[in-house]
């Protein structure tokens, strides 16, 4: 799936902290597979979950991808999708070979607050 984290070859700590993501995915999933009809999910977290997986693959995600992965209506999607552009944590570039197409990546200070977030946290 995209957006979706693989184990890379960063050593020690970049494989805890892939752990760590992983385990975030996977908890989001469960949440809502184990209580069906409430919406659990943070679309916003969900989607710079999802970025930050891209960025660690070397890949990044349309804007109907992110709006697909973060289980909102499209309008809220676009507007989440916006706000982190504002706040800084995501960009957003045309497709070179689709004109019609926006690709969205984690800037650096996005992934900046990531790490932060992520050295804060217990071993995986």
């Amino acid at each position: 799936m995209a957006g979706e984290l693989h184990a890379d070859a960063r050593g020690a700590e970049g494989d805890r902290k892939t752990r760590l993501i992983l385990q975030e995915q996977q908890a989001s999933r469960l949440r809502s597979s184990n209580f069906p009809g409430l919406k659990l999910r943070n679309p916003s977290w969900d989607m710079l979950v999802a970025l930050l997986a891209a960025k660690r693959n070397g890949t990044q995600l349309s804007m109907s991808d992110l709006c697909l992965m973060c289980d909102a209506p499209e309008s809220t999607a676009l507007r989440l999708i916006h706000q982190l552009r504002e706040k800084g944590y995501a960009e957003m570039v045309p497709d070179r070979s689709d004109r019609r197409r926006t690709r969205v990546s984690l800037t650096r200070m996005g992934e900046a607050q990531f790490d932060a977030y992520l050295d804060k946290m217990g071993p995986a």
